[in-house]
């Protein structure tokens, strides 16, 4: 037995952007009143929450085995690679050890740990049936910004975290839109406005108290547009690849997570965000990521 079928069932490449989630809402939480936290308590949480999106992604398997008979044969279950029963008891060994380890944080962090779970599988259930489930898909995103803040333990910078966990809902959101190709059949007009859209969620960002220099809150605010406008203009060129694309703005929300932590006045950790894009994007020309 090899570890790519595994790795490709986790969709791996993808993972260190929840590696920079963990790092904004832990931020978040070491900002807040109490702010007594250290970074050094951010990799268990970190773990948790790498165990919860690979524990989802087998479940998408699990659940889409079917579909991906006759859609997708050659991912880890259809291609018999891995049996179905082996992935669903990847799936409950990953989501116990991570509220396991949420357990250990707070009481707190493991309800929200808790609640991210219920939105992962609730995702995957009705993924394949209903469009709106892109909202599911958010949430889970926007869970992470929430769990870890309050795995940080006291009282998060709650003005921030209202701020910043819609910003992550609302970019995973307007691509995951684009991905399930709802604007195909509209006016191209409108699916450029759809296209351009996930530049205007660093909009949330800008409303919240920052410390930190402005050349180093440029940095960030310009990364980010930078890596969407040229997804913007690739998807308007004879040789879009909208699954490419995907996988660009999947990379991106560890873009969108430095530009956060730069708003945050947290620079190594944001130095950390750009180093999880770059792997993210080097992981994808191996494993695909969506």
């Amino acid at each position: 037995m090899t570890l790519r079928p595994w790795l490709e069932l986790a969709r791996l490449p993808n993972a260190p952007t929840i590696v920079s989630n963990v790092l904004v809402g832990w931020a978040i939480g070491m900002h807040g009143e109490d702010g007594s936290a250290s970074w050094a308590g951010a990799a268990p949480t970190a773990l948790a929450m790498l165990l919860l999106y690979i524990g989802g992604m087998a479940l998408n398997d699990v659940m889409d085995a079917e579909i991906d008979r006759a859609e997708r044969p050659a991912r880890p279950i259809p291609s018999g690679r891995i049996s179905r029963f082996a992935a669903a008891a990847f799936v409950t060994g990953s989501f116990t050890v991570a509220l396991t380890i949420l357990a250990t944080r707070s009481g707190m962090a493991l309800a929200y740990g808790f609640v991210l779970m219920i939105a992962i599988i609730l995702y995957n259930v009705l993924h394949a049936r209903h469009g709106w489930s892109v909202l599911l898909m958010g949430l889970c995103r926007a869970l992470v910004y929430v769990t870890a803040a309050l795995a940080a333990g006291g009282q998060p910078d709650w003005r921030s975290l209202a701020l910043l966990a819609p910003a992550l809902l609302l970019y995973v959101v307007l691509f995951s839109l684009i991905a399930r190709g709802e604007a195909a059949n509209q006016r191209r007009r409108f699916e450029e406005i759809i296209i351009l859209a996930p530049m205007f969620v660093i909009l949330f960002g800008e409303f919240v108290h920052t410390s930190a220099p402005p050349w180093l809150t440029i940095l960030g605010r310009s990364a980010f547009l930078l890596w969407t406008l040229g997804i913007a203009v690739y998807l308007r060129s004879p040789q879009r690849d909208l699954g490419r694309a995907v996988g660009w703005w999947i990379a991106g929300i560890s873009l969108l997570d430095l530009y956060h932590l730069t708003r945050l006045d947290e620079p190594a950790a944001a130095g950390i965000a750009l180093a999880c894009f770059l792997l993210t994007l080097a992981g994808q020309r191996w494993i695909a990521g969506s």
